[in-house]
C-alpha cells in the first residue's frame, strides 16, 4: 500500500467523495477550530503577559522603560511562540476533520525531523542564541543597538523585535534588517541602564582654559536647569579633560551622563548653546589648524 493510500485510509467519507455533503458535516467543524485556536491564543498571550506584568517588578529596572522594554520583548516571543503551537495544532485537528489518518503523517514527520535536524545546524544555532539573547536580556524591544556579524559589516539600529531566530532592526536611513540570532558576533547595547555623552572640543591653542571651562560648566548647568532636558540628564556634562594640544589645537573632551537614549538630544543642545556661549566669550573654535602658541606668548594687537 503506498503513502497516499494509507493516508486517506479512513471509515467515513472524504471531500474527495462527495464535497458538498462533506462541507455541510464538517465546514462547519473546520471553522471552529480555525477561529478557537485564535481566540484561544489571544486569550494565552494576555493572559501571559498580565502575568508577567505582575511578576515584572519595577525596582529590579533602572527605570520603568527599560522594564516596559522587557516586557515588550517577551510579549514578541511570547506572540511567535504561540503562533507556532497553536498553529501547529490547529492543522492536526484540520487534517484530521479532513478525513486524513493522521498517524501516518505524523510518523513521517518523525522521520523528516530527525533528517531536517541534520541538515539545519545553522537554523539551531539560531534558536539557541536567540533564547540566550532573551533570556540575558542583552537587548530589548525598543533599544538602539549596533551588531556584528560574521563575515558582515555591523548593523546599528533600532530593535523592532526579537524572535528566538531572527532580530529585526531598523536602522537611521529606514532600512528593516533581518538577522540571523546565530550570526551576531557581538551587540552593543546603547540604550541600556544609562548613556554617556563624551564629546571633543578643539579650540585655539591661546585659549585661556579656566575661561573656557567656566563657558562649558556654566552651559551644562543650563542643560541641567531646562525644564525638558533636565530629566534626561543623570551627570552635568562638564569640562571632564584635557587632552593635550594636536594638529589642529587644543583638545579638550566633555563629559556626561543621560537616561538611556537621551544623550543624542541632550548633545545636539549642548552644541548649540555651547556655539553662543564661546562666540560670546570669544574663544575660538578649530575649523583648521591653529599656530601652536601658549597664552603667554600670543601677540598683544
Amino acid at each position: 500500500m503506498n503513502l497516499f493510500a494509507l493516508v486517506l485510509e479512513s471509515g467515513e467519507k472524504t471531500i474527495f467523495d462527495e464535497p458538498k455533503a462533506w462541507l455541510e458535516s464538517h465546514g462547519v467543524n473546520i471553522l471552529i477550530i480555525i477561529l478557537g485556536a485564535w481566540v484561544l491564543r489571544r486569550v494565552t498571550v494576555a493572559l501571559l503577559i498580565g502575568v508577567l506584568n505582575r511578576a515584572i517588578r519595577h525596582h529590579s529596572f533602572a527605570s520603568e522603560t527599560d522594564r516596559k522594554k522587557r516586557i515588550d520583548t517577551l510579549d514578541s516571543l511570547l506572540s511567535t511562540a504561540s503562533k507556532i503551537i497553536f498553529g501547529l495544532v490547529a492543522v492536526i485537528m484540520i487534517v484530521d476533520e479532513l478525513g486524513i489518518n493522521t498517524a501516518p503523517l505524523l510518523a513521517s514527520a518523525g522521520v523528516v525531523g530527525v533528517a531536517f535536524g541534520i541538515g539545519a545546524q545553522s537554523l539551531i544555532k539560531d534558536f539557541t542564541n536567540g533564547l540566550f539573547i532573551i533570556i540575558e536580556n542583552q537587548y530589548r524591544v525598543g533599544d538602539v543597538i549596533q551588531l556584528e556579524v560574521a563575515g558582515g559589516q555591523p548593523i546599528p539600529g533600532t530593535v523592532e523585535a526579537i524572535t528566538v531566530r531572527t532580530t529585526i532592526i531598523r536602522d537611521i536611513k529606514g532600512v528593516r534588517h533581518h538577522v540571523p540570532n546565530g550570526s551576531i558576533v557581538t551587540a552593543s547595547n546603547k540604550t541600556f541602564g544609562y548613556s554617556k555623552l563624551n564629546e571633543m572640543l578643539v579650540v585655539d591653542t591661546a585659549t585661556d582654559v579656566t575661561k573656557l571651562e567656566k563657558v562649558i560648566n556654566a552651559v551644562g548647568e543650563e542643560l541641567v536647569a531646562d525644564e525638558e532636558l533636565g530629566k534626561l540628564i543623570r551627570k552635568t556634562p562638564i569640562l571632564a579633560q584635557i587632552q593635550g594640544y594636536s594638529e589642529l589645537g587644543l583638545t579638550v573632551f566633555i563629559r556626561g551622563e543621560t537616561v538611556p537614549g537621551g544623550q543624542w538630544k541632550v548633545q545636539s543642545e549642548l552644541f548649540k548653546r555651547l556655539q553662543l556661549a564661546l562666540a560670546k566669550a570669544k574663544i575660538k573654535v578649530a575649523t583648521a589648524p591653529f599656530p601652536m602658541q601658549s597664552p603667554a606668548t600670543k601677540k598683544k594687537p
